[in-house]
């Protein structure tokens, strides 16, 4: 089916790592402020939808999660204050272990993601996939679904295709991690487009001193050449051969360590990114 293009195109928002319920997310704000002020500037009116794909309460009623903060209770009995910053490791890291494991809970967040992006499709809007941190993982592993299903990304014409592009943000795809025999973040084998001539185009954004991209724990900065992060350099080979544009862009927002990891949220060369790739 081809995209319409009249109608609005819809930005959606894969979150990653998160705490709360999906109720508590609310990154379609964030995305807005940073569209409408490139439009606003540029004294463009444009019409467009920021979708979210929430997928934090299936991390939440995962079997290991729930004792995990159960436990998390129990040992913090009486005292709120440590206990509330135990149910709240326990939620983080389960979340990165759920991706790693790639079990059940995570095929059935992959599942939602690809529903929701053929919908939108379906519904005859172009599709850009922004995924931020952990998010990055599942949108990745999705498109390559899509890839590989036959019809999806078939021929040059690119109103064919389900997801007209793919930005990440604070990934942690360029981590070769391992805990025991286990990688945390396995490289995803990227799929070649069935396309001669159109190309796929990958944004990534990133900090030097965001502990998720760089994997130390404290912030110092990882060290890059040009504008090629540690995703970059993992993924660069055989890219461009397979149809895939990988564009690495490195962000100074002036923040360390954790903050510099939700920075990118308030960062200006964000929003002109996604300007420029829907209507530039």
């Amino acid at each position: 089916m081809a995209v319409d293009l009249s109608k609005a195109p819809h930005i959606l928002v894969v979150h990653g790592v998160q705490t709360g319920s999906n109720q508590q997310i609310s990154l379609d704000k964030s995305v807005r402020r940073l569209v409408d002020r490139v439009l606003a500037a540029s004294h463009i009116c444009e019409d467009y939808q920021v979708l979210q794909y929430l997928y934090e309460d299936k991390n939440d009623a995962h079997p290991t999660v729930q004792l995990g903060k159960q436990l998390a209770t129990a040992i913090a009995r009486g005292r709120p204050l440590t206990r509330r910053a135990l149910t709240m490791t326990v939620d983080l890291i389960g979340d990165v272990v759920i991706a790693a494991g790639q079990a059940s809970t995570a095929a059935s967040i992959r599942a939602g993601l690809r529903q929701q992006i053929l919908q939108s499709h379906q519904q005859g809007h172009r599709v850009l996939l922004l995924a931020h941190s952990l998010g990055s993982f599942y949108a990745l592993q999705v498109l390559n679904e899509l890839i590989a299903e036959p019809g999806l990304f078939q021929g040059e014409d690119r109103r064919l295709w389900p997801v007209q592009g793919l930005v990440t943000m604070g990934s942690p795809l360029g981590l070769d991690l391992q805990i025991g025999p286990w990688p945390i973040f396995p490289k995803v084998t990227l799929l070649p487009l069935p396309a001669q001539h159109e190309r796929l185009p990958w944004h990534n954004f990133y900090s030097r001193h965001d502990p998720i991209v760089s994997g130390r724990v404290f912030g110092s900065k990882v060290e890059v050449e040009g504008t090629e992060g540690p995703l970059e350099l993992r993924y660069r080979k055989g890219c461009d051969d397979k149809g895939w544009l990988l564009h690495g862009h490195y962000v100074n927002t002036g923040q360390r360590w954790l903050l510099a990891h939700t920075a990118y949220w308030q960062d200006p060369s964000l929003g002109l990114r996604l300007v420029a790739m829907l209507w530039g």
